[in-house]
């Protein structure tokens, strides 16, 4: 699953965009608020020494400036959330639909073939060389019996 997590992630398909786009707008709120109030504070925490003010993910630039990698960090977690998400609730599940119903096709298709295979064997062990599909062509073509 994981593999094709990386997978998704890192192809350009229409179908998975889209549908990222709309279930992403609709679960950002949620983790955006679950990273800014839990995750957050934690990554604050990382390194914090004497001074509070600055960790070791946030630079200073000068009196009041600093580089936040803080708020990129938990920004590349609010992302990879939203994309296991998504993939794990709609992609997943839309691939299994998929080869379900290609496996139904197949069947299908194999139990027609076994059917004409099945009716050609008889009629070369009866001797005539008919196939299904003639003899099928033949009783749709006579006029019922009695008229």
């Amino acid at each position: 699953m994981l593999k094709g997590f990386k997978e998704f992630i890192s192809r350009g398909n229409v179908i998975d965009l889209a549908v990222a786009v709309v279930v992403g707008a609709a679960f950002t709120g949620l983790v955006t608020a679950f990273t800014q109030n839990v995750v957050q504070p934690l990554v604050d925490r990382i390194g914090a020494g004497p001074d509070a003010e600055y960790g070791i993910l946030k630079i200073p630039l000068g009196a009041d400036q600093f580089v936040d990698l803080n708020a990129v960090l938990s920004a590349a977690i609010n992302f990879l959330i939203v994309a296991a998400v998504i993939y794990f609730v709609i992609v997943v599940p839309f691939k299994k639909i998929k080869e379900r119903d290609a496996k139904v096709v197949s069947t299908e298709t194999e139990l027609t073939l076994l059917t004409e295979i099945r009716d050609l064997l008889q009629a070369q062990s009866s001797g005539t060389a008919a196939t299904a599909t003639d003899r099928d062509h033949t009783e749709q073509e006579q006029p019922p019996a009695g008229k």
